[in-house]
This record gives structure tokens, C-alpha cells and sequence, in this order.
């Protein structure tokens, strides 16, 4: 670099002479071909059994996907605000929210996230609420969700395997 005094008025024309310059001095990149689209990867439906896993998450975030998925699977294929979902469930806004925010990470974690998407459907908003994401699912999930559920009811009544074995205390 070099300083060089250049009048007032020569500036504008110095600096587009030198950015023209330094165009031309500069390797044009190589085109990039497009990548291929990739297949989509056949996505494996929430089984019963899995479901039923994920309803007996200890978590905030499970409690609150739980509680989310009752009541979409009480209205199967309705499209449901966040803030529906609210008033329908009884928790703050905000705490839905932060467990979808929680849920990926969750799903990742413990479930097959890549393999089956997540437990309801996100969708655009309605034309009431366009900007909003709802969420849905459709009649075999929740179908699916409510056996999980039931199924989850009866193994927490039936006694364990250990205190039907052991025998009556001594007295």
C-alpha cells in the first residue's frame, strides 16, 4: 500500500478506477453445479409402543407435549393455535411455547427424530391467524395416542410382577 494524495474532486474516480482494477485482477469462481435433491427419507409413523414412551416422560417438556397431544388427539384434524392449545390444556402460552422449543432436542435425544418427525403435525396458520403455526393430527394418531394412553393407565394399575410373588409379610 502506498498513501498517494489525490485532489478533492479525483477521489470518486480514483476509487471506481481502483475497484474496476481489482476486478479484474480477481479469479472468477468455478460455476457450482446444483446439488441433486435428495430422496426424502421414508418417515416411520409414531408406533403405539413409542408413543406410549413418550407419554411417560418425566419432564416439563413431556407433561406439556402429553397434555398438548390429549387435546389434539380429543379433536383430530382441527388445526390448533398455540394459544387454543392454551386455554384447551390450562398452561401458559409461554410454557408451550418453550417446550416446542425443548421438543426437537428431546425427540433427538431418546426417540427416532430423523426416522419419525415429530408425535403432530405443524402446519401454516389459518386465514384468521396466518402468520401463527397450528398443530394437528389426524384421526390414526390420535387413535394411536389414546391406545398409548389407556395402555399407559392399565400398567400403571396392574401390581408389579416382585409384590404378587412376595409373600404375605409375617406377623
Amino acid at each position: 500500500m502506498v498513501l498517494l494524495a489525490v485532489p478533492l474532486a479525483y477521489v470518486p474516480h480514483v476509487a471506481r478506477l481502483l475497484a474496476d482494477l481489482d476486478a479484474r485482477q480477481r479469479i472468477t469462481p468455478v460455476p457450482r453445479r446444483r446439488p441433486r435433491p435428495v430422496p426424502d427419507v421414508p418417515v416411520r409413523d409414531w408406533t403405539v409402543d413409542e408413543l406410549r414412551r413418550l407419554s411417560q416422560g418425566a419432564s416439563a417438556t413431556h407433561r406439556t407435549v402429553a397434555a398438548m397431544l390429549d387435546a389434539l388427539a380429543a379433536e383430530p384434524g382441527r388445526q390448533f393455535t398455540v394459544q387454543e392449545l392454551s386455554q384447551a390444556i390450562g398452561r401458559p402460552r409461554q410454557k408451550i411455547i418453550g417446550a416446542m422449543a425443548g421438543l426437537t432436542r428431546l425427540l433427538k435425544a431418546h426417540h427416532d427424530y430423523a426416522g419419525r418427525g415429530l408425535p403432530f403435525d405443524r402446519v401454516p396458520g389459518r386465514p384468521e391467524a396466518p402468520r401463527e403455526l397450528c398443530y394437528r393430527v389426524d384421526q390414526h394418531r390420535a387413535d394411536c395416542w389414546r391406545r398409548a394412553r389407556l395402555a399407559r393407565v392399565t400398567d400403571d394399575r396392574q401390581p408389579a410382577a416382585d409384590s404378587a410373588a412376595a409373600p404375605p409379610p409375617a406377623v
